[in-house]
């Protein structure tokens, strides 16, 4: 009930209201401000319980499998990013061959695709129109989809803008909107009703794709290398990349990440030959969108590119545990 007071007007849960909410409560409640980010942490009669930001209460008394703050905070990253989770369900699971870990913040674990889905497994966008096919039944590209969304404005989730922070920061600090084709279609990866059949009971959404920022993060840390991306100011239009911690950008990089690293790169082009990155690029053309290809390019081609591919992300709910295999593989506990 103190959830459903707590929505501020743009929709969302409002975590300082929630947590003004929960202190009205008679009783032994206390509220235990994580920075201001949910899961709040509620302790009630001596019980720890985690609130999310769609109101679902999970009880924290029982903890001994591995969190996403343990992988988080984990020095060695390759023990967890790329390792297949067994037991992920979701209406979709027939198509994907399986679910790898991808990344880890301090509160949630995220799964990609090991590999990009059919076309009868892509959704249709929010006004019903479908994705233009390519020359196989991977490859997909937006030209038709795009009708369906208007652009930034059409996602108002603050935990999906979060993903694409730096652009969305970029947006609001100068008080404009981005309608390009570039941003209609990452509007259509990043909208989480029309990607929801890949969203099982154990996860809080699913998208896509990853985007550049959790992209570059996820690689950074397993490679132990330091890659970034950011708003270009030339253009407002979406992110360039660097290679060497902001020293240069760029719109493109050749064999910028390991071809061997399937966690990352299919190398097989059988299917297609790159992988849709749920961010605009900023490289001046309105239509570009961010891909990664089968020889590790980071590249900046148009959304009417066809033979590109798509590997949905669904992201864990924060109380999700994982339970190591004898083979190396990960179950949900």
């Amino acid at each position: 009930m103190q959830y459903f007071g707590s929505y501020s007007k743009n929709g969302n849960a409002d975590i300082a209201q929630l947590k003004t909410e929960l202190e009205k409560i008679e009783g032994k409640v206390t509220v235990i401000d994580n920075n201001g980010k949910f899961p709040l942490i509620v302790t009630v009669n001596g019980y720890t319980f985690e609130i999310n930001d769609e109101g679902d209460v999970f009880s924290r008394d029982e903890q001994t499998g591995t969190t996403a703050k343990d992988i988080a905070n984990s020095t060695d990253k390759s023990k967890y990013y790329g390792a297949i989770v067994t037991n992920y369900e979701c209406n979709n699971n027939a198509g994907v061959n399986a679910w790898k870990i991808f990344y880890a913040d301090e509160n949630n674990i995220y799964l990609i695709a090991d590999d990009y889905i059919a076309s009868t497994y892509v959704p249709k966008g929010k006004g019903g129109s479908s994705l233009n096919q390519g020359n196989t039944e991977y490859g997909l590209y937006f030209t038709n989809v795009l009708s369906d969304y208007n652009g930034s404005t059409d996602i108002t989730d603050t935990k999906i803008q979060a993903l694409n922070s730096n652009y969305f920061n970029y947006l609001t600090e100068n008080s404009i909107t981005n309608s390009k084709d570039n941003m209609k279609a990452v509007a259509y990866m990043l909208d989480t009703n029309v990607w929801r059949a890949f969203k099982g009971e154990k996860a809080q959404y699913a998208i896509g794709g990853p985007t550049i920022e959790m992209l570059m993060s996820s690689y950074s840390q397993k490679h132990g290398v330091d890659y970034r991306a950011q708003t270009s100011n030339s253009t407002g239009l979406g992110y360039e990349i660097s290679k060497d911690g902001g020293a240069t950008w760029a719109y493109t990089y050749s064999f910028m990440m390991d071809s061997s690293d399937n966690l990352y790169v299919i190398s097989d082009r059988e299917k297609a030959f790159a992988m849709w990155v749920s961010s605009p690029s900023g490289d001046g053309n309105p239509k570009g969108m961010i891909n990664l290809y089968l020889d590790g390019l980071m590249n900046m081609n148009p959304c009417n590119t066809p033979q590109i591919g798509f590997r949905p992300l669904v992201c864990l709910n924060s109380n999700i545990q994982l339970e190591k295999n004898s083979d190396g593989t990960y179950a949900i506990k």
